[in-house]
């Protein structure tokens, strides 16, 4: 098989994974395919730095139970993970019908379609996009009707440039239909927020003092999720980045209207 490059946050995550079995059993997390997958990659875990792979393994946990929580309310929806990489989400939180879209750049495509660990079920597809901002997977989206969708954008935008991190709201909010769920997450450099007014949407403010806004982008209500989730997702947007040199990135749950 020929060798692939993945970005090292990606190869992070996927350690933080399935390594919090056996480092961090407090956390009573455990990822099987994360952690097959990880013996077949020329990868030394004992590398990494505990506090970032148990931050990691946290965020991962936030995310999964936002998802799951999306498929007690949508159980035959479709999720779509941008550059979702080395990403297992699926394995964790199928709950036997909801369908899966991975999407790539096509040379981690190729790469995850000649892995048989990536081989699991018909509910499972990987496909190939050259960027997030590519309108065609979001004209794609326009064939599933009213199927209620997902997407998960989790590193997707990290150290993307602003340009392009500002096509991606603007094609995806000229495109995708309302009630569409968006979670990502993201470094604070431009910062993405959502300020604390009545139906406040996202904004980007940027260096010179603009503020791009994208309107049909909501934050997802209080009381729109459990108060274990709530209180979750508050306490790790709070916990700064363990590691010197990282900047701090914050998860956000969002819906088009």
């Amino acid at each position: 098989m020929s060798s692939t490059t993945v970005p090292r946050g990606a190869v992070l995550s996927l350690v933080g994974r399935a390594a919090a079995r056996v480092r961090f059993p407090d956390l009573g997390f455990a990822d099987p395919w994360a952690e097959a997958m990880l013996a077949t990659l020329d990868v030394d875990p004992e590398s990494f730095d505990d506090r970032a792979l148990r931050t990691t393994a946290v965020r991962t946990m936030v995310v999964d139970g936002l998802v799951r929580h999306y498929f007690e309310r949508n159980p035959d929806g479709l999720a779509i993970a941008l550059d979702a990489g080395l990403c297992t989400r699926f394995s964790r939180v199928d709950n036997g019908r909801l369908r899966w879209v991975d999407i790539d750049p096509p040379h981690v495509a190729e790469f995850k379609c000649a892995h048989r660990l990536w081989q699991t079920s018909d509910r499972h597809a990987i496909a190939r996009s050259c960027s997030i901002a590519c309108t065609g997977w979001m004209d794609c989206l326009r064939d599933a009707g009213d199927v209620p969708t997902l997407l998960i954008a989790e590193g997707a935008l990290e150290r993307q440039p602003p340009g392009l991190v500002d096509a991606f709201f603007t094609r995806a909010s000229a495109r995708l239909a309302k009630g569409t769920e968006l979670i990502l997450d993201h470094e604070a450099h431009p910062p993405l927020r959502t300020p604390p007014r009545l139906r406040a949407c996202l904004e980007i403010p940027a260096a010179d003092g603009a503020v791009a806004r994208y309107p049909r982008l909501r934050p997802i209500g209080d009381g729109e999720v459990t108060p274990a989730l709530e209180r979750a997702l508050r306490g790790v947007n709070r916990v700064p980045r363990l590691l010197r040199g990282e900047r701090a990135s914050s998860i956000h749950h969002l819906r088009f209207e």
